[in-house]
């Protein structure tokens, strides 16, 4: 019996080469077979190795493989417990360690702080933000946009509530508080989710503002009455929580970057009623911010806390050169949002960089023109939004804005 099934199979053998041989092989089946043949694709390789096929060997002999004896199927392996996600314990904005990690789980609060008329000066709370923007509102005058967040709300409302205790500061722990420009919208794009905080609006810019709460004075006789408490503030922040390493863009380091020049004093000129300045104090390592008395004399004094009393300074001043365009005499838009690779100026550490910004992502990035991230220091940081038209006088290390181009 063997014998014939041997020679059976020899047989086939012999049918099977001569049908090669004479090309009746089927053409789509010669296809098939070279169409199934494995492709390699770097992007899909898998990770776990394979066995290697074996070799072929001429002299080896034909080797024969028994069945595989039938195994139990494996018992689930058990499952593994879940790693929770490491908590952030930084603050994005600043760089620095907060004292309770659930803070940062905080709403962005965005006030707008009036620097005009000189009577709103100094102002109160800045020295608890980690950012404050200022910006151009037309007629020669800027307008501050303040963000509070994480610990530093917390201290904030700390203070203003022992200010009240003591029977002395002001009425309210940031402001004085005006009116929204369209400026600040862009703005809020860097920090999604965050409630912005105004004394109105206009009809024209109210329509463009978003996540927005108004703010009343208490005496209808003073401009300067308007401001925000604690307890505004703490409504506003715990309404709605949030992810933190949403905000992750800016990247800070202790130790300055390589580069720069030696820059002790920056003074930027709106017009000669408004003038201000940053003297590095290297005690304290940081820039103390200055301010005219809208007197044309130009001359600078140090600018206080209102809701401290003490001085006012921020570890970095970036300069941000952006387009501004008028709509009207009093609105001005100002394209800081999703734009790509603008020229700019970090002062830290008593040195100025020569810097690129950009928020093509929605977030905010610094980098030097290789393309390489720029640090910051640690700490609170200062904007200066300037037009393209403004100048920088790199030997007097001055900043003169200009007006972008106009109708009115």
């Amino acid at each position: 019996m063997k014998q014939k099934l041997h020679f059976v199979g020899i047989v086939i053998i012999v049918l099977i080469l001569n049908f090669a041989l004479s090309g009746c092989l089927p053409a789509q089946l010669a296809v098939a077979a070279q169409e199934a043949a494995p492709q390699v694709i770097e992007e899909a390789k898998s990770t776990v190795p394979e066995a290697e096929p074996p070799k072929d060997d001429p002299d080896q002999e034909p080797q024969t493989f028994a069945a595989a004896e039938p195994t139990a199927t494996p018992s689930p392996a058990p499952e593994q417990p879940q790693v929770e996600p490491q908590e952030l314990e930084v603050n994005p904005f600043t760089g620095l360690t907060v004292e309770d990690p659930q803070t940062l789980m905080l709403r962005p609060i965005l006030v707008s702080i009036s620097n005009f008329p000189p009577s709103a000066r100094p102002q109160s709370g800045l020295s608890h933000a980690a950012h404050v923007f200022s910006t151009f509102i037309g007629y020669g005058m800027n307008r501050f946009l303040a963000l509070v967040y994480a610990d530093d709300l917390i201290h904030l409302g700390e203070v203003f509530n022992n200010r009240l205790a003591e029977g002395g500061g002001p009425e309210y722990a940031l402001g004085p508080v005006r009116s929204g420009r369209v400026a600040f919208e862009d703005i809020k794009t860097l920090y999604p989710h965050s409630a912005l905080i105004t004394a109105g609006a206009s009809p024209n810019v109210l329509a463009q503002l978003s996540n927005r709460t108004s703010v009343y004075g208490t005496d209808e006789e003073d401009i300067n009455s308007t401001g925000v408490g604690a307890d505004t503030l703490s409504q506003l922040a715990g309404a709605a929580a949030i992810d933190p390493k949403e905000y992750i863009s800016l990247t800070f380091d202790p130790n300055p970057p390589g580069g720069g020049e030696e820059a002790d004093f920056l003074r930027v000129v709106y017009n000669y009623l408004n003038q201000n300045g940053w003297q590095y104090n290297a005690d304290l390592g940081r820039y103390m911010r200055l301010q005219d008395q809208a007197d044309g004399s130009g001359e600078l004094f140090p600018m206080t806390d209102a809701l401290t009393g003490e001085p006012l300074g921020f570890d970095n001043v970036l300069v941000l050169w952006a387009q501004h365009t008028y709509v009207s005499p009093t609105v001005i838009e100002i394209n800081l949002a999703y734009v790509w690779d603008h020229f700019g100026l970090l002062y830290r550490d008593g040195k100025v960089y020569e810097i690129r910004w950009a928020t093509r992502s929605g977030k905010l990035t610094v980098y030097d023109p290789e393309g390489n991230p720029v640090a910051l220091k640690p700490g609170q940081t200062w904007f200066e939004v300037m037009s393209y038209q403004s100048t920088w006088d790199r030997v007097k290390s001055i900043v003169r804005f200009h007006e972008p181009p106009s109708d009115f």
